[in-house]
């Protein structure tokens, strides 16, 4: 008790939070789709292509390792065409984004074509790449078999994830025809409230793929960090338990996917944790079995 009195609630708040931080992030993989789609730049008006990153969480169905994300994020591609950021086995540095240099940026790892393979929901926005046990060294594979939860209206909620309008330019190399430039992406944390179910309006008009036996809402709220959670699909959405512990650590279970937003990005559709566990019996069988 004498550390906690020495430390002040003050500190003992932002050592919370930094753990809670902290395990989030080895749940949390960065995906980058090597496929590039050919488009327009939207400040120069210029042919220009890119790579397309998304967000996934490590889960453990069984014996099988696994990243959880939705399925535009790898869909059409091969296992080999992702590269897969995970928690650095040195641990990362919380600093400022204008405080961060090219030598701070870890590579996205090539996924091994020898130990994955990609499995698609055909009713859902799902999928599952498997991986193997020891590819990802710095993660915390989550056991989807018992911890989930679907919050109910109103409870609070929080997410890891990749949006792709925070970042910063890592390299910019200028050739005879093209104009190249590598990004380095970085994670943010936002959490909310489960909204209520959206009116007959918005169903019509705003909320157009939402069914409330598979989905929940929450708004996307990030202050001045990110704009659009545009990058995020694939993110896990987490709740924390208020079981009782010994020792208190962070204690998130599992409480669904990000797979699109409404209202210009100010609302994120999630797919409910039940439901991605239906889709993981039904690709993989009971936990127990495999």
């Amino acid at each position: 008790m004498t550390e906690i009195c020495r430390l002040g609630m003050g500190d003992i708040e932002r050592h919370e939070s930094e753990a809670g931080v902290d395990r989030l992030l080895r749940h949390t993989a960065g995906i980058v789709n090597g496929v590039r789609v050919v488009g327009t730049h939207p400040i120069s008006g210029k042919r220009a292509d890119e790579e397309q990153p998304g967000t996934g969480c490590f889960i453990r169905w069984g014996s099988h390792h696994l990243i959880l994300t939705a399925r535009h994020v790898v869909e059409s591609v091969r296992p080999e065409d992702l590269r897969i950021f995970s928690y650095p086995l040195d641990g990362y540095k919380v600093q400022a984004t204008s405080e961060v240099r090219k030598t701070d940026i870890v590579e996205a790892t090539y996924l091994s074509a020898r130990n994955a393979a990609i499995h698609c929901c055909t009713w859902e926005d799902l999928a599952v790449v498997s991986v193997g046990p020891n590819d990802f060294p710095g993660a915390e594979f989550v056991d989807l078999a018992k911890d989930w939860t679907d919050p109910p209206e109103g409870e609070s909620v929080c997410c890891c994830g990749f949006p792709s309008d925070h970042h910063v330019t890592a390299a910019k190399t200028v050739t005879k025809d093209r104009e190249i430039v590598d990004l380095g992406l970085l994670p943010i944390v936002f959490s909310g409230k489960v909204l209520p179910l959206p009116s007959e309006d918005e169903l019509k008009f705003e909320i157009t793929a939402f069914d409330p036996g598979n989905h929940y809402l929450v708004p996307y709220a990030t202050s001045l960090i990110s704009k659009h959670p545009r990058g995020i699909s694939g993110a896990a959405m987490w709740w924390e338990s208020d079981d009782k512990l010994v020792v208190w650590r962070p204690n998130f279970k599992f409480a669904g996917i990000c797979v699109c937003t409404y209202k210009g990005g100010a609302v994120v559709q999630v797919i409910k944790a039940s439901v991605v566990v239906r889709f993981l019996e039904e690709v993989l069988g009971s936990p127990d079995r495999s």
